[in-house]
């Protein structure tokens, strides 16, 4: 409880995470509007993860995409972090989003290559990644706009919760949508697909505990 606490007005919310999040949001649309390729893959990132797969010269997304694609996952998840660790007075370096997802990119960049080869899988399985941090982001950017308008939300524990529910919700459907196109890759390195199985499982289920402690410590 915050009893005696003052709280912001309406009219003045938390500027940072609420610029970082409304700038996913118009940067979601941008992506929707002007990057058609990108925007396809991103969306069967979590419907259809198997057509990741296949991909023709036609289907090749344009540089800017993947980059403003990335930039969604960043921005997001480093808003998300925000808000999680001012809701839990955990403190945080400003550099730790930008670690985490260069530790995510490097685990999967040199594992798949490592254990099944320079080949489609583990270009796919990098891709499926880099999407799965997406919409992470944008799911996070979409609940840091309410808990920023809010100053209810904002000063209670329902914000930190709130972002732990949904980072925990995303992570597990990642996992679950990558194991699916790892399954589904045609490669006779049935060990190797297991272990990259391994690896998502271990990485995820490590961060949602990470998660789920942060928001405990603060209350």
């Amino acid at each position: 409880m915050r009893d005696g606490n003052v709280l912001a007005p309406w009219s003045a919310p938390d500027q940072a995470p609420l610029i970082l999040a409304v700038g996913v949001l118009v940067g979601f649309w941008l992506l929707l509007a002007g990057f058609g390729r990108e925007a396809q893959r991103l969306k069967w990132a979590w419907s259809r993860p198997r057509n990741l797969t296949t991909r023709n010269a036609s289907e090749t997304p344009q540089t800017m995409g993947v980059v403003l694609n990335s930039a969604l996952g960043l921005f997001g998840i480093w808003a998300g972090l925000i808000v999680l660790f001012r809701s839990s007075a955990v403190a945080m370096p400003w550099w730790s989003v930008f670690a985490w997802m260069g530790a995510a990119w490097t685990l999967r960049t040199v594992a798949g290559r490592v254990i099944v080869g320079a080949g489609d899988t583990a270009s796919a399985w990098v891709e499926i990644s880099r999407h799965n941090q997406t919409w992470m982001g944008m799911t996070l950017a979409a609940w840091c706009v309410v808990a920023c308008m809010n100053p209810y939300v904002m000063h209670g524990p329902l914000a930190g919760w709130g972002v732990v529910a949904l980072f925990v919700l995303t992570m597990g459907i990642s996992a679950i949508r990558a194991t699916q196109l790892l399954n589904s890759a045609r490669q006779q390195r049935v060990v190797g697909i297991l272990y990259l199985c391994v690896l998502e499982w271990s990485w995820t289920l490590f961060w949602i505990l990470w998660s789920v402690r942060a928001v405990f410590r603060g209350h």
